[in-house]
């Protein structure tokens, strides 16, 4: 059974279950349990042998300190929320923005204080700018496809201060472990970065599409702009129950994606109407913008030194220091610390603990389902590897693939996988494994390979109309779920056809 077509079937497990439940996490797990089965047959023994497998990879240290990144960066985002930094930064926004171009131009620098994580900006900017751009005549879809366009394609080509690049880091350190190669995740996704041509591309589009288009506007609102105060981004999940209800009777309009597929966005669009428990508490705390900045700046300061920090014994150079580094370390250690100088400035301000606490625990239990995620996405990688999935990949495509075709075919077949189940993050640690076992077997650099996973990924979280993102932003712009992503579709294929080609071009030079 070791190195044939058996040890792909816990791969060939998961994708089907991920595409047909719109879930990651079922697949996972069922492609675990029978990849324990294959290797120790037996109703008692394949539980035993699962646990085992997910345990011997909680027990590695990057990966444990991973999952505590994981959940305090959770935690870090409610703190901001209850706080009032949310809130604060919305007003301090709303007060400033006086013209259709400068609305814009807010928009963009706004992502330089929300890129944490894509969910993050659009519950901290959408309302706000929608009750903006609805006083300057803008339309909405053009305001939710900007800003989405500067959510999940910006966010995953940040380096610091994200729940992606925690996220990135440690599936690139898992996947390089299997292989036996010992290059630093943290230096191999900088070198990725580049070669992610989706989110580079998307983002260029974005502005060439905000600022060179012709802005429509009335004569009337464009000079007499009302004061008005701007929703507060605390009310979203609010705006989000009242929206829901009614975009869902859109859902049933008969449309070319087909019954079933409808059918599963209006099951989808009620199970995700849940009640967010931070929103509440968060509305009492008193608005303030600076209890989003400092933190936020303590944080990314704190995590550039600490990471110099740590290379710097091994490097004299600035940047040679940044790429010898332990990031993980470097940055759960930064994250610490700045959560610990965060209760301190809410202590000092008199802000309640309670309050406090509790924006701490919720945040960071958000985080626990990537948590499990990641957990099984290790084990289930250890699985396939025990089962000799890299002797085999190496056998089959070095045969039936040319190795320049490598990067192009993950990066299209991921597209299309992130399309069907609408997440950025089980695209990620479906394909990697997957990617970097076809480039030890072909020879192809490992930057451009990951820099095509990661970029098929980035592709479903922005088009899907199964992404949370796109529900979210088009429920709180009160747009036409479908419609509105039809038209990160057709927008997002553009880019991502010409993307393909990149890839075949970069494929061709770096084989």
């Amino acid at each position: 059974m070791y190195g044939t077509f058996w040890s792909l079937v816990p791969f060939l497990v998961v994708i089907p279950i991920a595409v047909l439940t719109r879930q990651v996490l079922p697949g996972l797990l069922v492609g675990l349990l029978i990849g324990s089965y294959m290797l120790h047959p037996g109703m008692l023994a394949v539980v035993d042998t699962a646990l085992a497998y997910i345990l011997k990879e909680l027990a590695v240290p990057d990966n444990l300190r991973l999952i505590v990144f994981m959940y305090g960066f959770g935690a870090f985002v409610g703190l901001l929320r209850v706080s009032g930094g949310v809130a604060g930064f919305a007003d301090w926004a709303g007060k400033r923005i006086k013209t259709v171009r400068g609305a814009f131009g807010v928009t963009w620098l706004s992502s330089l204080a929300t890129f944490m994580a894509p969910d993050f900006r659009i519950i901290t900017v959408s309302p706000v700018m929608k009750q903006v751009f609805s006083r300057l005549n803008v339309p909405a879809d053009k305001v939710a496809f900007v800003i989405d366009a500067t959510s999940t394609p910006l966010v995953a080509l940040v380096p610091l201060g994200t729940a992606f690049i925690g996220y990135m880091v440690g599936l690139l350190g898992t996947a390089l472990r299997h292989q036996g190669a010992a290059a630093s995740p943290y230096q191999l996704f900088l070198s990725s970065v580049p070669f992610n041509f989706f989110g580079i591309a998307m983002l260029v589009f974005a502005l060439f599409y905000t600022f060179m288009g012709r802005h429509k506007t009335s004569e009337h609102t464009a000079h007499n702009v009302e004061t008005k105060s701007p929703v507060r981004s605390t009310g979203y999940r609010a705006e989000l129950q009242a929206a829901y209800m009614e975009t869902a009777h859109e859902l049933s309009v008969p449309l070319p994606y087909g019954k079933e597929w409808q059918q599963r966005l209006k099951q989808k669009t009620t199970e995700d109407d849940l009640p967010d428990c931070i929103d509440p508490v968060a509305e009492k705390a008193k608005p303030s913008s600076l209890n989003l900045i400092l933190p936020l700046g303590l944080l990314l300061a704190l995590t550039l030194f600490l990471t110099w920090w740590d290379g710097h014994f091994r490097s004299a150079s600035f940047f040679g220091a940044l790429a010898q580094a332990n990031a993980a370390k470097a940055m759960l250690e930064a994250l610490l610390w700045t959560l610990l100088a965060a209760f301190i400035w809410y202590t000092v301000q008199r802000q309640p603990l309670q309050r406090t606490l509790f924006g701490f625990l919720q945040g960071g239990n958000e985080m626990m389902g990537v948590n499990i995620l990641l957990v099984l996405v290790w084990a289930v990688s250890a699985v396939s590897t025990d089962l000799g999935f890299v002797t085999y990949t190496t056998q089959i495509i070095s045969r039936l693939v040319p190795g320049a075709l490598i990067a192009p075919a993950i990066f299209v077949f991921g597209c299309l996988l992130s399309y069907a189940i609408g997440s950025s993050f089980g695209t990620w640690g479906i394909l990697l494994p997957i990617g970097f076992s076809l480039a030890a077997n072909t020879h192809t650099a490992l930057p451009l390979i990951a820099g095509a996973v990661f970029a098929s990924g980035t592709f479903g979280g922005f088009a899907s109309p199964l992404s949370d993102n796109t529900v979210a932003m088009a429920t709180v712009m009160k747009l036409p779920v479908m419609e509105y992503a039809h038209k990160k579709l057709i927008y997002g294929g553009l880019v991502a056809g010409a993307c393909a080609l990149l890839y075949a071009v970069a494929g061709w030079l770096h084989f």
